[in-house]
């Protein structure tokens, strides 16, 4: 894992004070290259994984010298790939997976990417052609930020594994991209190709971008990847057999996660996820021994004795991480610190504290995000056939339901599910799709226009979830299950993933998105998935190797408590977001920030996490941009 840059127009100077902003992602070699006979120059940061002699450091040339490569990530299936180009006649003179990238791409080019297992984000110079590839991986694992501007009458373009190495080009357009900010408010993340500068896009998954050398002209994104023309669909696949198909392709999906040169670690917890990450793990003894990492929360929500305990049985060491009470300042700035924007999900903070502390004895560590996705363990898809069930009553009874629970308070241990349930049924009456999309968001429509002061609030990125699941809503289950593989994965799970653990120097990898495993998994009819019990898929799959203490342990929260947190500093949170000097102001109607505040501090409703984004907006608002 690694960090990678490139600028065409501007000097190695600036290239270095980018790469001196991607240290983190790479503190084992830093490296840069100007690119003979072009305006081009490429940087590199390393966090060794394989091969971890200097003869794989980057920037990496060909033995040709014409084409040139900056990678980040991993590629799992390297050596199969690796076989297929010496069966043709190529020769390697590393055992690395960033030497088999480059001949890869210097033979198949972007059509070849389909082919590549693995999580990526690269940039390829063909020096004959005058040509700059970036590209990123095809469900979203690895980071791709640019920035074009025209800096007196000369086009310029940079690309980086992180928005703050882009922040110290010179004359960036700053200023807020208000698409950004409306699917902020919405989500609580940002969707490419926007991000909260309107001078930095993020290159969208499964996409590549090329620059002309010669002109130094950036050519649209284009797709290499569509998720939605690879899913195996598959109606007619027993619930018998789906078990053992998952099994088959998670396990070599966990084996190829575990190819490392240096230590590996797991997130364990109580949950079926991670232990089943674990099960399979355990099949391959072949590779290093691993180490686990628990968090330890307090006692409601505690499960670290059981996973300790997994992880004895296992003999494998176990660290109990204690999480201690946080910080409101410095929980808001650190934030900010790793998403170099506003960030709404708090689960951010715990993986972080988790990440320092594996990073003290691994450099690699596999964690279960996805496992829900393709397993169906959200509470929101079981809800989809409650309302379709609700939805066949008379109208008038579905307008009693609906304003039922409007009245509830949302406080005390039972405040989520109650903010749950209210949300649930305030959506009686919508089209199916909108309803999932407020379930899975913080503001709707309505209030989200009231908020921002404007009437145009749907954005590209909204627009396209409501017609994903509409395309597939013979199935709505299946199509919620689709939509969050193409939105709420890539865009908030991983990415608090990435900039978490590589804030840290750690590599983290998800063997629950492995594509094979991804593309035959989301293609089952859901109903074959949604059985008795928690995520019957994995169970099953994992019948009798997984630990039976876990089998019926209730899903329990991995997000700290932020509700209590802002409770014991309202005082706090009133300041930062209500004080004439608040930033947050010029962009969001006072009326709606002081409503919030209110309904929060009378726990008329649970709106913390809403307003623990609102706060790190604040936050990057009083950086100016």
């Amino acid at each position: 894992m690694c960090g990678i840059a490139g600028v065409v127009g501007y000097d190695q100077v600036q290239l270095r004070a980018i790469l001196a902003q991607l240290q983190h992602r790479g503190p084992d070699h830093s490296g840069t290259l100007a690119v003979p006979g072009t305006p081009c120059v490429l940087g590199h940061t390393r966090l060794s994984i394989i091969d971890l002699d200097p003869r794989s450091h980057q920037p990496f040339s060909s033995p040709c010298g014409r084409y040139i490569l900056v990678f980040n990530g991993e590629i799992y299936n390297f050596e199969e790939l690796r076989l297929n180009l010496e069966r043709d006649g190529e020769q390697f003179r590393t055992t690395s997976d960033t030497e088999v990238l480059l001949h890869w791409l210097m033979k198949y080019g972007v059509s070849g990417l389909r082919r590549v297992d693995g999580m990526y984000a690269f940039g390829f110079i063909d020096t004959k052609a005058q040509t700059l590839l970036i590209a990123r991986d095809s469900i979203g694992e690895k980071p791709l930020y640019y920035s074009e501007e025209v800096i007196d009458g000369e086009p310029r373009f940079a690309f980086a594994s992180e928005i703050k190495g882009l922040l110290t080009l010179p004359c960036l357009n700053r200023s807020l991209n208000r698409h950004a900010l409306l699917d902020f408010l919405r989500f609580l993340y940002t969707a490419p190709p926007h991000t909260f500068y309107e001078g930095i896009k993020e290159l969208p998954p499964g996409h590549y971008r090329q620059v002309d050398l010669n002109t130094g002209r950036a050519h649209p994104s284009q797709a290499f990847y569509v998720l939605e023309n690879t899913i195996a669909f598959d109606e007619d696949m027993s619930s018998h057999d789906a078990p053992g198909q998952f099994r088959a392709l998670f396990e070599r999906s966990v084996e190829l996660r575990l190819m490392s040169d240096v230590n590996i670690g797991i997130f364990l917890s109580a949950g079926i996820d991670s232990n089943a990450i674990l099960s399979a793990a355990q099949k391959f003894p072949k590779h290093r021994a691993l180490h686990t990492y628990t968090l330890q929360y307090s006692k409601a929500y505690d499960e670290s004795q059981i996973a300790k305990r997994i992880a004895s049985e296992h003999g494998l060491p176990n660290v109990t991480i204690p999480f201690h009470e946080l910080d409101f300042h410095s929980s808001v700035n650190r934030m900010v610190d790793m998403f170099d924007q506003p960030f709404g999900n708090s689960t951010a903070l715990v993986s972080d504290l988790i990440a320092r502390q594996a990073s003290q004895s691994c450099s690699v560590c596999l964690a279960g995000d996805g496992g829900d996705e393709l397993a169906l363990g959200y509470p929101r898809y079981r809800a989809i056939l409650h309302h379709q069930t609700l939805e066949r009553l008379p109208a008038s009874l579905k307008k009693i339901i609906s304003s039922a629970g409007r009245y509830m308070p949302e406080k005390g241990a039972h405040a989520v599910s109650i903010r749950r349930a209210k949300q649930f049924l305030r959506t009686l009456g919508q089209p199916l799709a909108e309803s999932f999309l407020d379930w899975s968001t913080y503001l709707n429509t309505s209030t989200l226009a009231w908020a921002a002061g404007t009437k145009e609030c749907t954005t590209p990125f909204y627009e396209d979830l409501v017609r994903t699941f509409m395309r597939y809503a013979s199935d709505p289950v299946r199509a919620a299950a689709i939509v969050d593989m193409k939105s709420f994965v890539p865009f908030n799970l991983l990415q608090s993933a990435d900039r978490t653990s590589m804030a840290h120097s750690l590599e983290l990898r998800t063997p629950f998105l492995s594509l094979p495993l991804v593309e035959r998994m989301l293609g089952l009819p859901s109903q074959i998935k949604m059985g008795s019990g928690v995520k019957p898929l994995i169970t099953e799959a994992f019948a009798g190797r997984l630990p039976a203490c876990i089998l019926n342990q209730p899903k329990r929260p991995f997000n700290p408590p932020i509700q209590q947190l802002l409770q014991s500093n309202l005082h706090d949170l009133r300041h930062y977001l209500l004080h004439p000097s608040a930033r947050i102001g010029t962009v969001l109607e006072k009326k709606f920030l002081n409503s919030e505040i209110e309904d929060f501090s009378s726990s008329k409703r649970d709106n913390s996490t809403l307003l623990w984004g609102l706060a790190t907006l604040e936050n990057w608002l009083q950086r100016g941009k």
